[in-house]
């Protein structure tokens, strides 16, 4: 079982509900229940403009994974960065990525939002 943990601001309460959500979607979707022991999302700092999200491995244990998302953004783009960061977290666990897997990445995170909205995940 995957744990998942979130960093935020009280008056983000919705947002961190909101991304757990996406989260445990991603982690169902992508058979990584078994590979990934946590993520870790931080929504609560970094509020750079231009910069989105970005996903990184723990550096002691590679199936911990921690993931910086801007708030400042459309609902559907905050839904979508979060996909496109889990994106990553499949590729590093499965070891399918390849070059720096912003291909497919940036392929899904549109397509998997709608899916999510479709099935009233989001």
């Amino acid at each position: 079982m995957t744990k998942i943990s979130t960093l935020y601001e009280p008056d983000q309460d919705l947002l961190n509900s909101l991304t757990c959500k996406v989260v445990e979607w991603c982690i169902t979707r992508f058979c990584l229940q078994e590979k990934v022991e946590r993520v870790t999302i931080d929504i609560s700092g970094l509020k750079i403009e231009d910069w989105w999200g970005d996903c990184i491995e723990d550096d002691e244990n590679e199936a911990c994974y921690i993931i910086n998302i801007n708030p400042r953004q459309s609902l559907r783009d905050f839904v979508a960065t979060i996909v496109h960061e889990m994106v990553h977290v499949k590729q590093w666990a499965t070891g399918q990525c390849q070059g720096e897997g912003e291909r497919e990445a940036n392929r899904l995170q549109y397509e998997l939002t709608d899916i999510m909205w479709k099935e009233n995940v989001v």
